[in-house]
C-alpha cells in the first residue's frame, strides 16, 4: 500500500471524527444541537433499541460512536501489514467490504437531509445530519480503500 493510498484512508476515517466526538458529547450528557427536552436514549427506546443499547446510552456510551471508532479502527489496521495467514485476514476484510456500504447509506441520509422533513420541531439542528452523513461515507470509504489492496491475496494465493 502506498503511502498516498495511506493518506486517503486517514483523510476520510478524519470524515468519523466530529460525528463519533458529537456522539460521545451527547452520551456524556450534552445538549448542544438537541432541541430542549430531547432525549437520545428516549429515542432508542421508542424506536425499540434493545434494553443493553439503552443501558449504555444512560450510562454515556454511545454504541453508534463505538461502532464508528471500530470502523475507523479497522480501517486504520489494514492500511499497515494484516494478518498474512488467509483465515486471520478474511476475519479483518470482510466486515471492511461490508462497511463500504456505509458509503450509499451515507449519501442517502445527506440527500434526505437535504430534503428535509419540513418538521420545525426537528429534535436535533441542522448541523447533525452533515456529520452524520459524512461520517458514514468516510468510514465506508476508509474501509474501502484499506481493503481495495489486499483483494488480489485470493488470485495470488490460488494460484500458487
Amino acid at each position: 500500500m502506498t503511502r498516498r493510498h495511506r493518506h486517503l484512508v486517514v483523510l476520510a476515517s478524519g470524515l468519523a471524527l466530529p460525528y463519533i466526538a458529537l456522539k460521545a458529547y451527547w452520551a456524556a450528557g450534552g445538549r448542544a444541537g438537541m432541541a430542549d427536552g430531547f432525549d437520545m436514549a428516549d429515542e432508542f427506546r421508542r424506536n425499540g433499541a434493545p434494553a443493553a443499547l439503552i443501558w449504555l446510552e444512560r450510562h454515556g456510551i454511545d454504541f453508534t460512536s463505538v461502532l464508528a471508532l471500530t470502523g475507523v479502527a479497522l480501517a486504520l489496521v489494514l492500511t499497515h501489514r494484516p494478518p498474512t495467514r488467509p483465515p486471520a485476514r478474511r476475519l479483518l476484510l470482510a466486515p471492511a467490504w461490508a462497511g463500504t456500504l456505509l458509503i450509499p447509506y451515507g449519501l442517502l441520509t445527506g440527500l434526505v437531509g437535504a430534503l428535509g422533513s419540513g418538521a420545525a420541531d426537528a429534535p436535533l439542528t441542522g448541523w447533525v445530519g452533515p456529520a452524520g452523513a459524512a461520517a458514514f461515507v468516510g468510514i465506508g470509504t476508509a474501509l474501502g480503500l484499506s481493503a481495495w489492496p489486499h483483494r488480489a491475496f485470493r488470485r495470488t494465493a490460488a494460484a500458487g
